[in-house]
C-alpha cells in the first residue's frame, strides 16, 4: 500500500493528466471569419469542377462568386468581388459554413488528388507550431544551467506538453515564464524549509502568477489546462522525491545540504542574467506574431493575404460590409419615392424616412397628405437581414451578417486584428517579469551586492 501511495499513485495521476491534456489538445486553425471556413484554389481553376466537388461532399450553402445575384448598383457589386480573391489575385476563395467543415475537408483532399491543384483550407495558419519549438529551446537553455537537472526536467515535462497541446502564442509565453520559475525553484530542492520558502518567494510567485494570467489570452479552457500542468508537475516531483529517498537507503555515502532554503539566493546575479532566455523566447513569439510567420506551421499557402474582419474603422472603404448592404437595400426600396430632381446621400441617416404624397378629398377641397412608407431604423435593418436567410441561397452578405454589424475588413495572413492585438498585449505583459528581474539586477549592482 505504501508503494502505491509513493510511486504508483503519483505516476498514474501524472499519466492521466497528460492523457487528458492530449485528448483535449487544440489544433491550430487560421480562423478568419466567424461561422465560416475559407477554401482557396488557384484563380485559374475550372469553376464547374470546383463546385462539383463541393456539392458532392455536401458543403451546404457555401458562398461563391459565381452564385452571387447582382441586384444592386454596379459599384457595390464590383467591390464585393474583392472578397473572393487574395490580395495578389492568385487564389479564388470560397466560404463554407462551419457546419459543413468535414465536407470541405474531403473536398479539399479530392481537389488536390484528382485535379492536382493547391486547395488551402483556412488561411496560412495563424498560430504556428514554431511556438512549441521556442519553448523547447528555452527549456534546453535552462536545463543546461540547472543544478538539479533531473528535478527541473521532471517539473518541466508537463509544461512542454501543455505547449505542444496548445500551440498558441500566449500559451507558449506562459510556458516560458513557468520554466524560469521552475529554474529558480530547482535550486531549493530538498533543502530545509524549501517548500515554505518557495511558496513565499516573490520572484517565483511573480513569474508563476504572470504565466497563469497570460494563459487567459490563449482563450478557451487554457487557464484550466495550465493549472493541470502545475498539478502534474507536483505529481512528478513527488514521485522523484520518493525515488531519491528509496535510492538513498542503499547508498553508502549521502551528501548533506548544509545551507537551508532561506540562505539560498534564488535570484542571484547569474540567475538574473539567465532571465534573458525566457525574455528572448517571448520576444521571438512577439516577432512571429507581428510578422505572421508560418515557419513549421500546419498550413500551406506561403505569403497569401486574405480578406479578414478587423476592428471597425469608419474611414476604411476598401471592402463593403453589412452597413453598405443596408444602405443599398434602403436605396433600392426608396428609389420609387424619390424625386429625380434632388440628390440624396449614399448612406442614409438613422431615422431617415421615405414618404409618399396622397391626395384626399376634404370639405375644404382636395388636399395633400404625407404617408411614411418606411424608415431607416432597427426594424428596417432586421427586415433586410432576414432576406439573407432564404434557403438554397448564399449571398456574400450572409457572411457579413454572421460577423455582426460594426466591423471593417483588411487583408490579413491570419486571424482577426482584434485577436492579434490582444495576444500582442499579452506577450508584452509577459516581458515585464524579465524586465522586473533586470531592474533588480541593476539595483543590486549599484548597491554592490554581487551574489553568485
Amino acid at each position: 500500500m505504501e508503494r502505491f501511495k509513493k510511486f504508483a499513485a503519483p505516476a498514474l495521476a501524472a499519466l492521466v493528466i497528460l492523457l487528458a491534456m492530449f485528448l483535449l489538445k487544440s489544433v491550430p486553425a487560421s480562423k478568419l471569419w466567424k461561422g465560416y471556413t475559407t477554401l482557396s484554389v488557384p484563380a485559374g481553376a475550372n469553376k464547374d469542377s470546383i463546385n462539383a466537388f463541393l456539392k458532392d461532399q455536401n458543403c451546404g450553402d457555401y458562398i461563391a462568386l459565381e452564385y452571387q445575384d447582382k441586384k444592386f448598383s454596379g459599384e457595390y457589386e464590383a467591390a464585393k468581388q474583392k472578397y473572393f480573391f487574395d490580395k495578389d489575385q492568385a487564389f479564388r476563395i470560397y466560404y463554407i459554413p462551419d457546419s459543413n467543415l468535414k465536407g470541405a475537408q474531403k473536398a479539399a483532399r479530392e481537389i488536390q488528388s484528382q485535379l492536382h491543384l493547391d486547395a488551402i483550407l483556412g488561411s496560412r495558419a495563424a498560430f504556428p507550431y514554431f511556438t512549441t519549438i521556442v519553448c523547447v529551446l528555452v527549456f534546453a537553455a535552462f536545463l543546461f544551467f540547472a543544478e538539479n537537472r533531473f528535478v527541473f526536467a521532471a517539473a518541466s515535462i508537463p509544461a512542454l506538453f501543455f505547449a505542444f497541446c496548445n500551440p498558441f502564442y500566449a500559451a507558449a509565453a506562459s510556458v516560458c515564464l513557468e520554466l524560469y520559475a521552475l529554474f529558480l525553484a530547482q535550486k531549493l530542492w530538498r533543502r530545509k524549509e524549501s517548500v515554505q520558502y518557495a511558496s513565499k518567494n516573490p520572484f517565483i510567485i511573480v513569474f508563476l502568477a504572470a504565466a497563469f494570467l497570460i494563459s487567459f489570452a490563449a482563450g478557451g479552457a487554457r487557464p484550466f489546462y495550465f493549472l493541470l500542468n502545475i498539478v502534474c508537475a507536483l505529481c512528478l516531483l513527488f514521485l522523484r522525491l520518493n525515488m531519491e529517498i528509496r535510492l538513498e537507503k542503499t547508498a553508502r555515502f549521502l551528501p548533506v545540504l548544509i545551507r537551508s532554503a532561506k540562505r539560498m539566493n534564488v535570484l542571484s546575479v547569474k540567475n538574473v542574467r539567465k532571465t534573458s532566455y525566457a525574455a528572448l523566447g517571448v520576444f521571438a513569439l512577439f516577432i512571429l506574431l507581428l510578422t505572421g510567420s508560418d515557419f513549421v506551421s500546419s498550413g500551406g499557402g506561403k505569403g497569401l493575404f486574405f480578406p479578414a474582419p478587423t476592428e471597425y474603422n469608419e474611414l476604411q472603404y476598401d471592402f463593403p460590409t453589412m452597413n453598405d448592404y443596408y444602405a443599398q437595400a434602403w436605396n433600392a426600396k426608396t428609389a420609387p419615392y424619390r424625386s429625380l430632381n434632388q440628390e440624396y446621400p449614399a448612406v442614409p441617416k438613422e431615422g431617415e424616412t421615405a414618404r409618399m404624397t396622397h391626395y384626399v378629398k376634404t370639405p375644404n377641397g382636395i388636399q395633400s397628405k404625407q404617408e411614411v412608407v418606411c424608415a431607416y431604423d432597427k426594424a428596417f435593418r432586421k427586415e433586410a437581414a432576414a432576406q439573407l436567410d432564404i434557403p438554397k441561397r448564399a449571398p456574400l452578405e450572409k457572411l457579413w451578417k454572421t460577423q455582426g454589424r460594426n466591423f471593417s475588413v483588411k487583408y490579413s495572413t491570419g486571424g482577426s486584428e482584434n485577436a492579434s492585438l490582444g495576444v500582442a498585449a499579452a506577450l508584452l505583459f509577459a516581458m515585464l517579469p524579465s524586465l522586473f528581474a533586470a531592474l533588480y539586477y541593476i539595483f543590486a549592482i549599484k548597491r554592490g551586492k554581487y551574489v553568485s
